[in-house]
């Protein structure tokens, strides 16, 4: 009789490890810090005050947060081999909290200043998080692109 329940026993055990793995798998899928969200520009070239529109997308299937309303976003130029911040976000931020829901999209319109100068820059934006993120992500930054004026 001890055989018996010895069985049940151990078809009960793995059939309840069978529903724990099979449940392990359901978890959303979220590739990590700096890999959950791309940032992507529409050109590869802008005049001096045109407008850059930055796509953004969540890559994973958990909803981001991102404080801004991106509108803290930097641009930085290029000098050598290093990038130089050479316009300060907006100081009038929305104190409110938006989200990217798993797999949605975003475009995010940057007016690039009239008195840029020609060069190869880019734009660094907060990185959108998960809700329980610990601690910052690095910053999100799109391609490099090109600002010339025509003359």
């Amino acid at each position: 009789m001890s055989g018996t329940f010895g069985r049940a026993n151990l078809g009960f055990f793995a059939a309840v490890t069978l529903i724990a793995s099979g449940c392990a798998s359901l978890r959303p899928y979220d590739p990590g810090p700096g890999k959950r969200v791309a940032a992507d520009v529409a050109q590869s070239a802008f005049a001096p005050g045109a407008s850059v529109n930055v796509t953004i997308a969540n890559l994973s299937e958990v909803p981001l947060y991102y404080p801004d309303g991106f509108c803290s976003t930097e641009l930085q130029r290029r000098d050598g081999n290093t990038w130089v911040t050479v316009s300060d976000p907006s100081s009038g931020c929305p104190s409110e909290r938006d989200f990217l829901d798993p797999g949605q999209t975003v475009v995010h319109g940057y007016r690039l200043p009239s008195s840029i100068a020609d060069g190869t820059y880019r734009l660094a934006i907060p990185t959108p998080t998960p809700e329980e993120a610990t601690r910052p992500e690095p910053e999100l930054l799109t391609p490099a692109f090109r600002v010339a004026s025509s003359r």
